[in-house]
């Protein structure tokens, strides 16, 4: 191999390490505990708080700190059924220059504003927490100390959805 590319191999390595050394611990630290929709909500708590024989989808990272979860079934009586998570933490809503309140109220806004209802505050879910109604859709946001979460399903009851969102914000 040629000396040029050697050192140049070397100079790229030793900026990789010294960029990862910059950020700090507490950073990193932070980042590795965030919490993600994946953690935030089971499978199992929906077959407890919904009901059986959701399919889970592929839950991926759409941003950093940014993570979406969804399940679907289909049959039964209600025909077809969605439950959606997403979830943003405190690098995502610092990203986006939003506190927690903020985010949380931006959420709630925005869903009013095609929602068939207004919102109704659900007292003693996470910091705070809202459902409102968008037919035949329901959605609830939830604020937890660590992140705000939007909850979305389609043919879910109301009290389905409030407890959906008691799982999320309970630590």
């Amino acid at each position: 191999m040629p000396l040029a590319l050697k050192v140049c191999r070397h100079v790229v390595l030793v900026a990789a390490v010294s960029a990862i050394a910059a950020v700090p611990a507490e950073a990193q630290t932070t980042a590795a505990k965030s919490p993600t929709c994946m953690s935030l909500f089971t499978a199992a708590e929906l077959a407890q708080t919904v009901g059986p024989g959701f399919e889970e989808a592929e839950a991926r990272e759409s941003a950093p700190g940014e993570t979406e979860c969804a399940w679907m079934a289909r049959g039964g009586t209600k025909k077809f059924q969605t439950v959606s998570v997403q979830f943003w933490d405190l690098r995502a809503l610092a990203a986006a220059s939003w506190t927690l309140a903020q985010a949380f109220e931006e959420h709630v806004s925005a869903a009013e504003g095609v929602a068939t209802g207004k919102r109704e505050l659900l007292p003693g879910v996470g910091q705070q927490a809202a459902f409102v109604p968008t037919d035949p859709q329901g959605l609830v946001i939830v604020q937890r100390a660590d992140g705000v979460a939007r909850v979305v399903a389609n043919n879910v009851s109301k009290a389905q959805l409030t407890a959906v969102a008691k799982a999320i914000a309970a630590p």
